[in-house]
């Protein structure tokens, strides 16, 4: 089968869907976005708070004195940001793994999923991991793959026109 025909049979798969709106996605970012807090953010506080340099006694607060003094050493901040990164860099690969099944969490809650904009088949871990990360860069600057995504026709973010993908409602 030549590549002309393939396209010619595979762009059907890809226009039958229903490209996911904007409600669905943003949904499927908040629910992505409390289960990052509750798997990294809270562990990485509690790790720190509890095992890091500083340990419980960092702060001289009491519920009679609000106004105590909280200061953090390097090492206390250094060894925070190290726990912050790691489960960081174990949360990217993990939703990257439910993106390259078609979708995280968030996605499956609002019934989206993420799909090849050529082929309409799932993406490679490999590909969703480097989705993932633009998506975070996005995220940081200023919301930048939403803007995007409310901008333009079809309602890509920027890291899914970078990366070649489409979010749809099936």
């Amino acid at each position: 089968m030549s590549q002309q025909s393939t396209a010619a049979s595979t762009s059907h798969l890809v226009n039958r869907y229903v490209r996911a709106s904007l409600p669905q996605r943003i949904g499927a970012i908040m629910v992505d976005g409390m289960l990052f807090c509750v798997l990294v953010l809270v562990p990485a506080w509690i790790i720190s708070w509890g095992f890091g340099p500083g340990g419980i006694s960092g702060c001289d607060l009491t519920a009679t004195n609000l106004d105590g003094e909280c200061n953090i050493s390097a090492a206390s901040l250094r060894f925070t940001r190290i726990v912050f990164y790691a489960l960081s860099a174990l949360w990217v690969l993990w939703y990257s793994r439910t993106i390259s099944q078609g979708a995280s969490v968030g996605k499956r809650s609002t019934e989206v999923m993420v799909i090849d904009a050529k082929t309409g088949t799932t993406i490679s871990y490999r590909r969703a991991v480097l989705r993932t990360l633009l998506s975070a860069v996005g995220f940081v600057f200023f919301f930048i793959g939403i803007l995007v995504a409310v901008t333009n026709r079809e309602r890509r973010a920027a890291h899914d026109l970078i990366m070649g993908t489409r979010v749809i409602s099936p």
